[in-house]
């Protein structure tokens, strides 16, 4: 059962990933970025706010193979399970409150540290 609860957290990182990129780059970077107003005016914060913004989604992809390499029983820290899920828990939860409940980004990032918490308790 945990492999599962592993495999359905590291799911939920791709998807995150790929929501925050796409959605991301359409509501926020790409306006931001266009509007070349403060900061945007200059060319080298517009490429650093762009990369960094979709540096984020990489680095959930990454947190994907990690949970996808628990899931397939290949030896992973618990520490670094434990950091994923608890990480990403209570931020989702800090971020539920405060945008009360309007980013849509709360809710996957609940569910994967209560996958991933939940799939290390499973392990034990």
């Amino acid at each position: 059962m945990a492999d599962s609860l592993f495999f359905a957290a590291g799911v939920a990182c791709v998807a995150s990933a790929v929501i925050h990129s796409v959605l991301g780059e359409a509501w926020l970077i790409g306006p931001l970025v266009r509007s070349r107003s403060g900061p945007m005016g200059r060319p080298t914060s517009r490429q650093i706010a762009r990369l960094a913004w979709h540096w984020t989604s990489l680095l959930w992809l990454m947190v994907a193979g990690i949970l996808a390499s628990a899931g397939l029983g290949h030896p992973v820290d618990t520490w670094l399970l434990a950091c994923i899920g608890g990480a990403h828990l209570v931020l989702g939860l800090f971020d539920a409150v405060v945008t009360r409940g309007r980013h849509l980004g709360w809710p996957l990032l609940v569910l994967i540290g209560g996958l991933t918490l939940l799939a290390l308790l499973q392990t034990r």
